[in-house]
Parts: structure tokens; sequence; C-alpha cells
């Protein structure tokens, strides 16, 4: 593995185990196992090391989503698929890792929300395209309008400020959000789809109510 990749997977998964501000550069040349001399000769800074981290996590993150799109047999069974991949995420990152990087990083926090942001509503729109054309969410909704709310839905969920950890579950609160919207938007056949699945798989789910 080259140096870069390995800083960067380091200081990746520092960053999302422990939050970003508490991990500094000697900490993460020591866990990569490379000088601080080398790091900065690579990296301009803790920001630029971080852009990099984010582009990773992003990479990792789509891969999951092709493979769950390439094993899905429906939308429904999609919807629930990227559910878990969420729930997984969840248990992995530190709620700390996405406050920080709002709070001490908010110049990266907005780059990174107009990046990925049109991208993840590119993503969402055709989720529920496609889910209109087998029958299993209504054909009078507004794809952009419910797009985008879905999408300001999953964004609030990391809030701390709305959601704070020690209040809320996360997997409690991204299951009741997402379930229920697409329960929301469901037709007949979708919604009966939706609790078939609960029901067959309800030991995989924080809540299933």
């Amino acid at each position: 593995m080259h140096v870069k990749e390995r800083i960067v997977e380091k200081a990746a998964e520092m960053f999302i185990k422990s939050g970003i501000k508490a991990i500094t550069m000697d900490d993460i040349s020591s866990d990569a196992g490379v000088s601080k001399r080398t790091i900065y000769e690579i990296f301009k800074d803790k920001d630029d090391l971080l852009r990099s981290c984010l582009s990773h996590l992003d990479a990792v993150f789509s891969k999951d989503k092709l493979q769950a799109r390439s094993e899905a047999k429906n939308t429904i069974d999609l919807v629930f698929r990227f559910i878990k991949l969420g729930v997984a995420a969840i248990k992995t990152i530190n709620p700390l890792f996405t406050s920080d990087l709002k709070k001490y990083h908010y110049r990266i926090w907005k780059e990174t929300y107009r990046k990925y942001g049109d991208e993840h509503q590119a993503h969402i729109r055709g989720i529920l395209e496609k889910g209109i054309e087998e029958g299993l969410f209504r054909g009078s909704i507004d794809v952009e309008i419910v797009g985008k709310l879905l999408n300001e839905q999953l964004r609030i969920i990391s809030d701390e400020d709305v959601f704070p950890s020690i209040r809320f579950s996360r997997e409690a609160v991204y299951e009741n959000v997402v379930i229920n919207f697409f329960r929301g938007i469901a037709t007949k056949k979708g919604l009966d789809m939706i609790e078939k699945y609960l029901e067959d798989e309800a030991d995989q789910f924080v809540t299933v109510g």
C-alpha cells in the first residue's frame, strides 16, 4: 500500500472512531507508522488530510451501495439493504466526527455537503423512480420534492443539536425516519412488502413498530 493511502486510511479510522478534534497529527504519525514530516510532505495541513479522508470514506460507502444495488431483488429490498448499511455506518462513526466537522472545519463541511449533495439527491431520485416503476411507491409523489425531504431528514439524523446521542439511539432515529418515510410513500403493494420484510427480519432492527 502506498504511504499516502496508508496515512489516509489510518487517519480516517481514527477520525470516525474518536472525532476529528481529539486526533493530532502526532497520533496519526504514530498509528500510520510514518514520521510527521512525511505527513506534511504529502498533506499541507490537517484540513488537507481531512479532505482526503472524506473522499476515501465516500469511496468505501459508494462501493457498498453498488454491491447492494447489484444484489437487490426489488426497490423495497434495496431500501432495506441501504438501511442496514446506514445502521452499520452509524455504529462505526462516533457522533463527534460529524459535530467536529461542522464546528471546527465548517468550510470543509460546506464543501462536502455541496460536493456530495447533488450525487446523493440523484441517488435518492433513482430509488424513488424505480419504486414508482415497480408499483411500490405512489406515482403521484413529486420525486424532486420528496427526494429533497428524505435527503434533509437523513442529514439531520446526525445533528447533535436535534438528536443528542446521550438521549437518543442514533440507530433507532435512523430506522424510524427511513422506514416510516418509505411507509408514507408506498402503495399497498409496497407497504405489504415493507411489513413482510420487517416481520421476517425483526431481529435485525432496533425498532419495527
